[in-house]
């Protein structure tokens, strides 16, 4: 008996401390195949499928996208002449599309990509070599269908609705086919990827990327701003996602920053009235990990204090950020890095007079080698009992069940003598 409880407690015990971990971490963050709004289309928020969350389709730091339903089923042409990507008449959509459906904001967040793909055998067919030369938007290709989505016919996930229907649509893939110079990748129905004429009438699936330094964050895409404080980075509970970019047309200054007791103030200036002014923390490597919105501007000047939570070697950026709804870009201004120095306490009345007697008077205060902490070792002591309080929690507890079977297992023994 006494075995199974200690079992029992023991595993209650593992439970308890796998929690704290647990909510230490908050969302996930993007992931693969979920859905980030971006730009429009038919006067609604377009939408986009993950492929990658950590990487541009060119292998760079950022999030490959392809729309999540073709947006056209007829009409676009592959090329009039031969299948080659560069000059071709599908190349020519995809820049049309990326002027006209992306703000210039977005467009901003968006990548100029370079790759090339080498020549393969897939779906059961000779494909040729494709590049593309610094491109925002493009037709996907064979490589990065089979790679991202599925390698073999019947993969599901290869297919695609037309947006306007709901009906299967063929859409073009940029790549050539390795032998006939006039036939291109085509996606059909039931998940199915072939070639056909490049001068046929069919769909078109865009895709694209968001990174680089316009890139701000990504956020829930239903989410509201509300002023908070400094916490995890704002999480999406279903999977749905929107961005928020830098816009120059916003600006925010920063006059003065003030350090004090563990909190910061900064005065700002230049805001735009209205906006929200809130602060984005970046680890050592440039990710982000922690946000706030702090307050919004009620007047082009002002200040916000807060306390400053900082990763080791990360840094704080201030900007003032538009809410432009629920699925649409957010905007912001372009961020500007904090910096700051702790302020020294005020000095007593007449210590400039005798500085001797006031350092005399000071270390008399205290015994050698137990100096009073000053206000930053209060405030690291403050915070390292905030982080481990939980982990001392379970500790105590588990020390406390340790004690307990010893007890019930001294007093089995007893019992049996």
């Amino acid at each position: 008996m006494a075995r199974k409880m200690a079992a029992l407690l023991l595993l209650l015990t593992l439970l308890m401390c796998a929690a704290p971990a647990a909510c230490a971490e908050g969302g996930d963050g993007v992931k693969k195949d979920d859905i980030v709004y971006l730009g429009s289309w038919q006067d609604a928020p377009l939408r986009w499928i993950v492929l990658d969350a950590e990487n541009t389709n060119a292998g760079d730091e950022g999030v490959f996208l392809l729309s999540e339903s073709a947006l056209a089923n007829q009409g676009v042409v592959y090329s009039m002449s031969k299948a080659v990507w560069q000059g071709s008449e599908g190349q020519a959509w995809c820049a049309d599309f990326a002027a006209q459906r992306f703000s210039p904001a977005e467009r901003a967040a968006i990548p100029a990509v370079s790759k090339r793909e080498e020549p393969l055998q897939r779906y059961g067919l000779s494909w040729g070599a494709v590049t593309l030369e610094n491109e925002q938007v493009f037709f996907p290709s064979v490589v990065e269908l089979g790679d991202m989505i599925g390698a073999n016919d019947g993969d599901p996930g290869l297919s695609a609705a037309y947006l306007g229907d709901g009906k299967s649509a063929y859409y073009w893939l940029r790549t050539p086919h390795g032998t006939h110079t006039e036939y291109a990748g085509l996606v059909l129905e039931e998940d199915q990827v072939h070639d056909f004429l490049v001068w046929g009438n069919w769909g078109a699936r865009p895709a694209t990327n968001l990174g680089g330094e316009a890139l701000l964050y990504l956020s829930a895409a239903e989410r509201a701003l509300a002023p908070g404080e400094i916490g995890a980075m704002p999480a999406s509970t279903n999977g749905e996602w929107k961005a928020t970019v830098t816009d120059p047309a916003l600006t925010l200054t920063v006059s003065e920053t003030r350090f004090s007791d563990g909190l910061l103030t900064v005065c700002y200036e230049n805001a735009p009235v209205g906006a929200w002014i809130s602060v984005l923390a970046r680890d050592a490597g440039g990710k982000a990990v922690g946000y706030g919105c702090l307050a919004q501007a009620q007047s082009a000047a002002g200040e916000v204090r807060f306390a400053p939570n900082v990763p080791e070697e990360g840094t704080l950026l201030l900007f003032a950020e538009q809410d432009n709804g629920v699925k649409n870009t957010n905007t912001a201004s372009v961020p500007v890095t904090l910096s700051w120095t702790e302020e020294a306490p005020p000095t007593q009345s007449g210590e400039e007079d005798a500085p001797f007697e006031a350092d005399t008077a000071t270390e008399s205060a205290a015994p050698a080698g137990e100096a009073a902490p000053s206000e930053s070792e209060k405030t690291l002591l403050r915070d390292f009992l905030r982080e481990t309080w939980m982990f001392a929690a379970a500790f105590v507890f588990v020390a406390i069940l340790a004690v307990a079977v010893a007890v019930m297992q001294a007093r089995e023994r007893r019992r049996r003598w």
